[in-house]
């Protein structure tokens, strides 16, 4: 890329980001972009190497002559809003590509590992022609799922000796993931960690390892042997129905050394593998429109609280919000009564 063209890039998501100038042009065109860049997301733990796998995989997909942009978010602090955006520390084999481009984002607040605005870069992104988007998550722990669902493939790491059977069985980040990497694979414990995944897994799903064909049984017998609960249902919509559908995606568990670049290439594949399957059978459209729907509620929520936010960096509260808060500190009322009560004038 040259200079100028990287510069444009950078104005357009500042634009973007803090919502400035000719922000909703920007973002109607990008949204009315027939197709996305593909979206990768890693997430995992502080100390998984996150960012090490990001380069590894940005160099691997730009040495192949593809335009990579980077979206790594850095979290924010909770008083001053500030963040420490690790632009240059973070790269080292991709550094040297003009085909990638990297931003790092401040979560500005927002829970779940993401920016608020992710996906909304993600469309200004694709508007650059960019082929694909990696989005590297703060890494503050279990709660990092979010990136769920902005990705399109979500990738998540572990290392040995985290308490590897704990980290097997927790709901969140065992629920969101396409791929699983272990990563210090030369580390001892890696295989153990690996293992204890795999059985996790399999807890939830029929047939091995990525693409598998639907199985003869009968769908009434196989859900028998895996009853339904909001999560496997939840799993079954991402990843097929062993016994409805023609073909099921099971999450492979690769072990890596991404300082090393050791079982990088295979991991690469294995993204393109799922992000072809998710396309084939429809799975990628279905994803998007639950992303558009998302948006849409996150647009709706700003819009009807944007009234009664703070804007000046005060700590006064707007004055049609200040009567009612004082109800609520001095015992005469509840939230949910002062939000009826604001819901109702809105609507006069």
């Amino acid at each position: 890329m040259e200079p100028s063209e990287v510069r444009r890039i950078a104005r357009t998501i500042s634009t973007v980001e803090n919502q400035a100038d000719d922000y909703e042009d920007v973002l109607a065109r990008a949204y009315r972009l027939p197709r996305w860049a593909e979206v990768i997301g890693i997430t995992g733990p502080p100390g998984a190497g996150k960012s090490t796998l990001v380069d590894a995989l940005t160099a691997h997909w730009a040495q192949a002559g593809e335009r990579i942009a980077i979206l790594a978010i850095d979290p924010s602090s909770p008083y001053s809003g500030g963040a420490v955006l690790g632009d240059r520390i973070r790269r080292n084999r991709s550094a040297g590509y003009d085909n990638v481009y990297f931003r790092s984002l401040a979560s500005r607040g927002h829970v779940g590992g993401l920016s608020d605005t992710a996906t909304d870069l993600v469309a200004v992104l694709s508007l650059f022609e960019f082929r694909r988007v990696i989005i590297e998550t703060v890494g503050a722990g279990q709660a990092d799922v979010e990136v769920h669902a902005t990705a399109d493939c979500t990738v998540v790491m572990t290392v040995p000796g985290l308490g590897d059977g704990v980290q097997a069985s927790k709901a969140g980040l065992m629920e969101i993931g396409d791929i699983f990497a272990v990563n210090k694979a030369d580390m001892p414990g890696a295989d153990d960690a690996a293992g204890m995944i795999e059985r996790a897994l399999a807890v939830a799903y029929i047939g091995g390892p990525g693409v598998n064909a639907r199985r003869e049984n009968n769908a009434a017998a196989i859900s028998a042997a895996y009853p339904v609960t909001p999560g496997l249902a939840a799993l079954r919509r991402r990843h097929g129905h062993a016994g409805e559908d023609d073909s099921t995606w099971v999450p492979p568990v690769h072990k890596i050394v991404a300082t090393e670049n050791r079982g990088v290439a295979e991991l690469a594949q294995a993204i393109d593998a799922f992000i072809e399957w998710s396309d084939h059978t429809g799975r990628r459209r279905a994803h998007r429109r639950e992303r558009a729907y998302a948006q849409v509620m996150r647009a709706l929520s700003t819009m009807l609280l944007a009234p009664y936010a703070r804007t000046d960096g005060s700590n006064e509260l707007p004055a049609v919000l200040a009567s009612l808060v004082e109800r609520i500190a001095e015992g005469s009322a509840s939230p949910i009564e002062v939000a009826r009560a604001l819901l109702h004038r809105k609507a006069q």
